[in-house]
């Protein structure tokens, strides 16, 4: 695990054993909040450590910005920590949160120590401002890479935790490109010194605007190329042909894994986009052949 200190009192944690997970630790004066937890537990167990040295009995709240495995496993090794999230993350947790620990278990031995860990304290609507002394962190609904999507910016420091919302790519397969848009869009109305994505390296404030544009500006060409292709007849295996960097992603971002999330991006696109144009089509049809009955 890297830890970086990005001002005297917040840290990011980067896990160095999958796809570059970010976690988050605010030392406020009357509390510790934790941002996530990565994914294996010697990982989180180091996070922990950190927590339990610095809060110096101070209350500890621990955020998670939505319900996918790699930034929820380790919640469990939190239990006296206030924890928070958006609705349906617990209510993604409550229907698949077991069944996906039970399959890591199988996988590794590593998880074996691993239970699955809910929410006491949800959002709802609106935004949720945790006061805690010195720091204001405001939480808000930040869907786009999944449904339960939670930001947290910490006011006095300008820094934004996007979660998954923000990535070195976009990653929309159990997500929405037009609500992916959306949150980067209010992204854009904040005073952002520094933007910690769900996954990558932290993004300082002359980088932001450019960093958020380019990912708009990904997900608007695949869009518009898988609707080309879907227009000309093209099978889904033709997607290969559109490579990452043809889309404006480097192939080496995220440690090289741009590649294999932008063809995931790509297939989801083609089935969402092609179960929209087929009833069209048919509608197109039906209504021909009507003209021609008619006209016959």
């Amino acid at each position: 695990m890297q830890r970086d200190r990005i001002t005297d009192d917040i840290y990011v944690l980067t896990s160095d054993l999958y796809a570059q997970v970010n976690a988050g630790v605010v030392l406020a004066s009357d509390g510790v909040v934790v941002i996530d937890t990565l994914p294996f537990p010697e990982e989180t167990r180091e996070i922990v450590a950190l927590v339990e040295k610095e809060a110096e009995g101070r209350p500890i709240y621990l955020v998670l910005t939505h319900y996918h495995t790699d930034h929820t496993f380790g919640a469990c090794f939190f239990p006296n920590a206030i924890a928070i999230a958006h609705t349906l993350c617990r209510k993604r947790l409550e229907e698949h949160g077991e069944q996906a620990l039970q399959a890591a278990k199988a996988q590794d031995p590593a998880f074996a120590p691993l239970s699955l860990r809910l929410p006491e304290v949800v959002v709802e609507e609106g935004d949720l401002l945790l006061r805690l002394g010195n720091k204001t962190l405001q939480l808000f609904h930040a869907p786009g890479h999944s449904p339960d999507g939670l930001a947290v910016y910490v006011r006095e420091d300008r820094i934004l935790f996007t979660g998954d919302v923000m990535m070195p790519i976009p990653y929309i397969v159990d997500g929405d490109v037009e609500q992916t848009i959306a949150t980067l869009q209010r992204f854009r109305e904040l005073q952002i010194e520094t933007m910690v994505p769900g996954h990558g390296e932290p993004i300082l404030r002359g980088e932001v605007p450019d960093a958020i544009q380019a990912n708009i500006n990904y997900l608007n060409t695949i869009v518009r190329e898988v609707r080309r292709y879907l227009q000309q007849g093209k099978p889904r295996e033709a997607l290969r042909e559109l490579d990452v960097e043809s889309c404006g992603i480097p192939r080496i971002a995220l440690n090289g894994l741009a590649p294999q999330l932008h063809h995931r991006n790509l297939i989801a696109l083609y089935q969402r986009l092609s179960a929209e144009i087929q009833p069209v089509s048919r509608a197109r049809a039906t209504k021909t052949s009507s003209r021609s009955s008619r006209t016959s």
